[in-house]
């Protein structure tokens, strides 16, 4: 199972009458509520009562610790503390509400006071406010295409929000991206729901060289080196240079490689694993390269462990070299020029590290009875091997799969004839402009209009997923109850909650997130 949060950038509409106005510049913190309730204006309009369902913050808990502790409240900076629904940096740890326990609706308005920056949509997905960024969690699917599709959808949900605020006369721009390339970062976050009897020192040894490497096949590419852009010249990944510290909790400063939040939303028999170094991308088929890879190597993780109770074959493949810095390195390396070492004594560069590592998983996962396999964890690792053999062998092919590979192309073809090349400021303007969700201004829709990019999955079935949930997981229930529940007032990834009588509200358990049935009272 995995899921998608993306933050967008965001920024009052250049070409809008009101750009010029000094009035108008709200911040991005202003401008993110307008997004936020603009969406919510549009769900409600899907709704038979006209009113949007809010957020349910109980069960929160983003202090919690995958190493088996868990961070003092007073201790956490107060950018961790993102379940205090009365603040944009949101109390109290999560505690599981009986199915038979009801409560008023005065609690439930206590603790949801920014309603109105929150919103579960019907597509199972939700919509709201984060720092100070909008920000779209898909719902929970069952394969990577399918978190191709859902996350695709999620620029049509930015889109309705820009055309919502446009009509109430707040003219905004969103962009998927993860850096303004003047020192802010924000992030897109992968969330994969694993067996927890996985021990952490196993996962993080393995996820470490993984995820280092894992730009050279999903990185969106990025103009500028250096959080702050200050050497010239182009990188893999927007991300990488945001990332500076090898295991930690925390999401917004001194990233981790390997983030320890542990938030299953399902139970004590699952560890939901939070991915924060990866891109937001624009290509779906560097979205899908992204996502197969990481549950095929996930998988053969899982999977050797519960036959073997120790590490798929590729403890080889380990790094001998600080991490950190090689992450640094493999995104400025553009031209695999550079050589990581590993623990098998062999150097390699990180797309000669990523080929090793996809045949390795493919052939372990191949090898094993069926019964013990994941589901698709074959097709994630043919979908994985399928793209690096691209960047090796078929330019042309991985242009259009690989998202940094194709904007590489355009912009070195620029700086070669603009003034100043790399340092050119026309250039900056362009990599942002390359994020752009206006319909038309971004060079990716001119290359999606000729062909050039490579589509996962049609357009109408991207569209739809703006509104409808998927199938397979909890995220059908909770999708067609905002649709449909009249008794709905709020919901979460682990409960909906509905009125029960005038002034009593309850909370239905959606704890299974593989369930496709709401329990009942």
């Amino acid at each position: 199972m995995v899921g998608i949060e993306t933050e967008y950038g965001i920024a009052i509409d250049p070409d809008s009458e009101v750009y010029t106005q000094p009035d108008f510049r709200q911040s991005p913190e202003s401008l993110s509520v307008v997004a936020a309730q603009a969406v919510r204006s549009w769900q409600a309009s899907l709704r038979p009562d006209g009113q949007a369902i809010g957020w349910d913050w109980e069960g929160e808990d983003p202090l919690q610790d995958l190493r088996g502790t868990r961070l003092d409240r007073a201790s956490a900076d107060p950018t961790m503390l993102t379940d205090d629904p009365q603040r944009f940096a949101p109390a109290s740890p999560g505690v599981e509400t009986a199915a038979k326990d009801t409560f008023s609706v005065q609690e439930l308005v206590g603790q949801s006071s920014p309603m109105l920056t929150n919103v579960v949509l019907t597509n199972g997905g939700r919509f709201y406010v984060d720092h100070a960024h909008p920000e779209y969690s898909t719902p929970e699917v069952l394969t990577a295409r399918d978190a191709v599709v859902w996350d695709v959808a999620g620029e049509y949900v930015a889109r309705r929000a820009m055309s919502v605020a446009s009509s109430y006369g707040s003219p905004i721009v969103l962009y998927k991206n993860n850096t303004d390339s003047k020192g802010w970062s924000y992030g897109s976050h992968e969330n994969y729901l694993l067996a927890r009897e996985v021990p952490f020192p196993l996962l993080r040894d393995c996820l470490v060289p993984f995820l280092v490497t894992r730009p050279v096949i999903c990185g969106a590419g990025r103009v500028g080196i250096g959080k702050n852009s200050e050497t010239c010249g182009f990188q893999m990944s927007q991300r990488a240079d945001f990332v500076g510290d090898l295991v930690g909790l925390q999401t917004t400063f001194n990233r981790p490689i390997v983030n320890t939040r542990d938030e299953s939303h399902a139970g004590s028999k699952w560890r939901r694993l939070h991915v924060i170094n990866g891109d937001a991308n624009r290509f779906p088929g560097s979205i899908l390269a992204k996502v197969a890879a990481s549950r095929a190597w996930l998988a053969a993780v899982e999977t050797a462990w519960k036959i073997s109770h120790k590490a798929p074959p590729v403890e080889g493949l380990f790094l001998e070299c600080d991490p950190v810095s090689a992450g640094w390195q493999v995104s400025h390396d553009i031209d695999f020029q550079t050589t990581l070492q590993c623990a098998d004594g062999t150097e390699r560069s990180a797309l000669e590290w990523q080929w090793v590592a996809a045949n390795t998983v493919a052939d372990f996962l191949h090898s094993q009875d069926r019964d013990v396999l994941l589901a698709d964890a074959l097709t994630d690792a043919l979908t994985w091997v399928d793209t690096v053999r691209m960047l090796r062998e078929d330019p042309v092919a991985a242009a259009r799969r690989v998202e940094w590979v194709a904007k590489r192309t355009i912009f070195q073809a620029l700086s070669r004839r603009i003034p100043g090349g790399w340092s050119s400021e026309k250039l900056a303007a362009l990599d942002i402009q390359w994020a752009d969700l206006r319909p038309g201004l971004s060079p990716v829709d001119k290359l999606r209009a000729k062909g050039h990019v490579e589509e996962v999955a049609p357009a109408t079935d991207i569209n739809l997923a703006a509104t409808q949930p998927p199938a397979g997981t909890r995220a059908k229930v909770r999708g067609e109850a905002v649709a449909h529940r009249k008794d709905l007032v709020a919901a979460s990834w682990t409960a909906l909650v509905v009125r029960v009588g005038r002034d009593r509200l309850q909370r239905i358990s959606l704890r299974d997130p593989f369930s496709n049935q709401a329990l009942t009272s």
